[in-house]
């Protein structure tokens, strides 16, 4: 039986702060474990976690991994971003095994297949669309010996191979219709990335994720399939996951159905959506089911560059989306896009304007840049602004603004510093005034929104960041407000720490103590009080909240100075 390793490259540059291009795909997860469940050793390398900059790194831990495992076959997940290190891999793979089959797949091979060929000398195989079928067939190909090579790979679709001094393009790959029938990655593998469907049925101009699945259509796991796959990842020790659905609540029933079955989890998870697939009830059962972040491709405020971008959406759907999105206790994020044809001052001031109606309590502001696959980097191709060639050159990714005669990069970056202002300038105003549903259900779950909003102001992203005005005041409004709406220990020991940290120690020692009466015996309160405590000077007070800890390793360094101190 074939040995195979599935790799996931690290990309050009280095992630500050996307830590989703740090993630195994899912996809690589649903391809193992079909090899594993058909008797296939498979192990995963994530070399997209590699902390350093230098590609090196990366590079000497596949080495090791290939010297070690000997695997008979490596295939890569190929994006734009980390193509030139698969293709290092692959080259380095040639030199220290033989033989090894090399298979490339993903969003970049699928629409780049005769590029790839020509760029990586060492690639045998790619594996176009959606890979599940097409892998194995192929893996099994690999194993059989009775036909020649060339009659057992043309029977396989969605392949593309050498074939003598050519390409054999097989054509489209077949798609599973019963994603359901495909095992349960979580036997195998704990991971915190999944996705319910398959597909999308957007028109976006600058996504290749509809052409990618092909003629499918969009297709779902059943709501109890894919609970049984967050409850085994639950009990792995996950506690929170992204779902990665390109339209989540896409199917509503579904989206309900499932719900239900994961409302008795003690778990939280993040989703994307549209404006246009949203409504109360059913983000009030998403809310109760630990949903606490939905992303929401806004785009644009200007119905030309929607019209443009594939999205025209009206902003007053959008608004009513984000609206109910606060009320129900889930952080409503948006996305934005800048620099695309035909943007201007004017349609930037649109899209400022959206934003402040919007309220959003998240937003991440993308330029526009063009990957093969999108109609965009197609039509651009069409008219010779764009040749595939360029993808030769130590990039990750095309900027709309280098075709565009009106657009350059200070204009196209400064848009982009607008848009950020604008939304930095107006937070802490969205946080302080934000909207909630009175229905008395959702008491403790507003209470945990607004702790968790308020720990980002406090200690977390915003916190840190220069142009928040006042994050102490922010947070501190919101963990009394949290405290208003119902018990949450998360707000009593947040509130607690800032009063501390402002030196409140009498108003810290009010709110921890409020706390107890809530959460009797917790560690981190009576940690808390008993250093307000010493900070006032009141030693045996603080000794009596650390003397039940007096086991804590921690803890015993406290106890030995109050001792210490009350002694003389």
């Amino acid at each position: 039986m074939k040995k195979i390793l599935f790799v996931n490259p690290a990309c050009l540059d280095r992630r500050v702060t996307d830590e989703d291009a740090t993630m195994v795909p899912i996809g690589l997860f649903y391809l193992a474990a079909l090899m594993m469940e058909n008797g296939f050793e498979t192990r995963i390398l994530n070399l997209a976690q590699c902390k350093t900059k230098e590609a090196g790194e990366a590079l000497t831990l596949f080495e090791s991994v290939l010297e070690k495992e000997k695997p008979d076959i490596i295939g890569f997940s190929v994006t734009n971003p980390n193509r030139h290190q698969a293709m290092e891999c692959a080259e380095r793979a040639k030199k220290i095994l033989d033989p090894v089959s090399i298979l490339f797949g993903g969003p970049a091979p699928t629409f780049m297949a005769e590029f790839f060929m020509g760029a990586c000398p060492d690639l045998d195989f790619i594996v176009r669309g959606e890979g599940e079928t097409a892998c194995l067939e192929l893996v099994r190909a690999l194993d059989e010996k009775d036909l020649p090579a060339k009659e057992r790979l043309s029977r396989i679709k969605g392949l593309v191979f050498r074939d003598g001094s050519g390409i054999r393009d097989t054509g489209p790959g077949r798609g599973i219709d019963d994603l359901d029938s495909l095992p349960h990655p979580s036997r195998y593998f704990r991971y915190h990335h999944l996705a319910m469907s398959r597909g999308c049925p957007g028109k976006c101009t600058f996504c290749g994720s509809p052409r990618f699945w092909g003629k499918s259509g969009v297709r779902f796991h059943s709501a109890q399939w894919f609970a049984d796959e967050v409850r085994a990842l639950a009990e792995k020790g996950v506690s929170h996951f992204f779902i990665s659905d390109d339209t989540f609540t896409m199917d509503r029933d579904r989206v309900m159905e499932f719900c239900r079955l994961i409302s008795d989890l003690s778990i939280t998870w993040n989703a994307i959506s549209r404006v246009d697939f949203i409504d109360r009830e059913l983000l009030i059962q998403m809310r109760k089911a630990g949903c606490i972040q939905i992303s929401f491709g806004v785009e644009s405020g200007s119905d030309k560059i929607k019209k443009i971008l594939g999205k025209p959406l009206s902003n007053e759907k959008a608004v009513r989306a984000f609206s109910l999105t606060t009320a129900a206790g889930i952080m409503p994020r948006a996305y934005f896009i800048y620099g695309s044809p035909g943007e201007t001052r004017k349609t930037i001031r649109e899209s400022i304007d959206l934003l402040h109606r919007l309220r959003p309590l998240g937003a991440v502001f993308y330029m526009l840049v063009l990957f093969p696959g999108t109609h965009l980097y197609d039509h651009a191709r069409q008219k010779g602004l764009v040749f595939d060639k360029i993808w030769n050159e130590k990039i990750e990714d095309l900027p709309w603004f280098e075709l565009d005669e009106t657009l350059d990069f200070a204009r196209v970056k400064a848009y982009g510093n607008q848009l950020r202002q604008a939304f930095y300038q107006g937070l802490e105003n969205f946080a302080q005034t934000l909207e909630l549903d009175e229905d008395p259900s959702l008491a403790p779950f507003h209470a945990d929104f607004l702790s968790r909003l308020a720990m980002t102001f406090f200690s977390g992203d915003y916190a840190k960041d220069p142009r928040i005005q006042a994050p102490a005041r922010t947070a501190e409004h919101l963990f009394k407000r949290a405290l208003d709406s119902h018990p949450d220990f998360r707000a009593f020991m947040g509130l607690g720490m800032l009063f501390q940290k402002q030196k409140k120690f009498e108003d810290g020692i009010r709110v921890m103590t409020r706390g107890l009466t809530h959460y009797p015996g917790s560690r981190d309160l009576c940690i808390g009080l008993g250093i307000s405590f010493m900070n006032l000077g009141k030693f045996e007070q603080a000794l009596d909240h650390f003397t039940p800890l007096g086991e804590d390793e921690a803890v015993r360094p406290y106890i030995d100075i109050c001792q210490q101190k009350i002694s003389g």
